[in-house]
């Protein structure tokens, strides 16, 4: 510790009887009511005698709470050196980085401009002893929104993650969670002055967890695949629709040709080159096609049909059918 840490008992022996002295001090530099000001006083004299019985922990919380009521330098490096003396290094670095950027003029009080030298100075003295630790964690993106790394049951910025950052000393349990359910374990012991690094392995994403979604469901799955099934369903529907509608189509078309064949054929016998021969060239090409329309017309049908029967799971009653006109198709229908 600072060496003015090892005459803390000293100065807690001094504080009461300046206390006052202090206090009237920021009251020259800030305009705080005298409620705020009795309390702050109170809060600090407690603060003391909790330092003198280590007992760093209320002592930290008294010195932040005086602080809250009245902003002194005094009462920040107070805290600082409480945080300190509890292990909390990282946060007393803060404290006394704070304590440093009091803004002084020529009206400031000599007790503020000695907590100010004081604090620059145990400052100094801290920071290198502070230990670092790199936390790795495997198996999710750092950045992730779905990751969740803590440190003593305090939250690690993703920006800390993978490198290193200042670490109290002590035992630290470590833990990686993500929103999909997965979690690593690990406990970090660093020292004073030490560099660490250590690492925790995320077990695999289950599937759709990858980007922080949870599993889907066996419903969802089905549901999924319900859909799926019926847009192909859609798909041949459409495709039996139009193959009917040529089917259709062109059988009037051949119907028509072959009429203009017998008119123009006597007793079925046309001339090489006349009309009548040409037509019932037609009437056999289009009967060709409109057979073809009728097969591909049914098969797509019944597969549509086909598959949205046998669909996974159907979410509501859905009535669907095919239209065919003397020169179009499609489909109609509720879903």
């Amino acid at each position: 510790m600072p060496k003015t840490w090892g005459s803390e008992r000293r100065f807690v022996g001094l504080a009461a009887g300046s206390l006052l002295t202090l206090f009237t001090c920021a009251a020259a530099a800030q305009e705080e009511n005298d409620s705020d000001k009795n309390a702050a006083r109170e809060l600090a004299e407690q603060a003391a005698k909790a330092m003198t019985a280590e007992d760093f922990a209320t002592a930290q919380d008294l010195y932040q709470r005086a602080y809250a009521l009245v902003p002194a330098p005094t009462l920040s490096l107070r805290h600082a050196r409480a945080l300190a003396k509890g292990g909390r290094w990282v946060e007393a670095l803060e404290a006394y980085v704070r304590t440093t950027r009091t803004r002084l003029d020529d009206k400031s009080p000599a007790a503020f401009r000695e907590a100010v030298e004081q604090a620059q100075a145990e400052l100094a003295e801290l920071r290198p002893r502070v230990p670092k630790a790199t936390i790795v964690v495997k198996g999710i993106d750092r950045k992730s929104r779905a990751l969740s790394v803590t440190v003593g049951g305090r939250v690690i910025a993703p920006a800390l993650i993978g490198v290193a950052a200042p670490m109290d000393p002590g035992t630290h349990p470590v833990v990686a969670k993500t929103t999909d359910g997965r979690e690593a374990r690990a406990t970090l012991e660093i020292q004073e002055k030490e560099e660490k690094s250590i690492e925790l392995e995320l077990p695999p994403a289950a599937e759709g967890a990858a980007t922080g979604e949870p599993p889907k469901s066996e419903e969802a799955k089905l549901s999924t695949a319900d859909s799926s099934q019926k847009t192909w369903a859609f798909v041949a529907l459409g495709v039996g629709a139009v193959g009917l509608g040529v089917g259709v189509t062109t059988g009037l078309m051949a119907t028509s040709k072959h009429q203009s064949a017998e008119d123009a054929c006597p007793k079925g016998v046309c001339r090489e080159g006349s009309s009548g021969a040409d037509d019932a060239e037609s009437f056999r090409s289009l009967r060709t096609v409109s057979t073809i329309g009728y097969v591909v017309g049914a098969l797509g049908v019944g597969a549509g049909v086909t598959l949205w029967l046998t669909a996974p799971k159907k979410t509501e009653a859905a009535r669907v059918g095919a239209w065919v006109g003397p020169a179009s198709a499609g489909l109609r229908g509720a879903f």
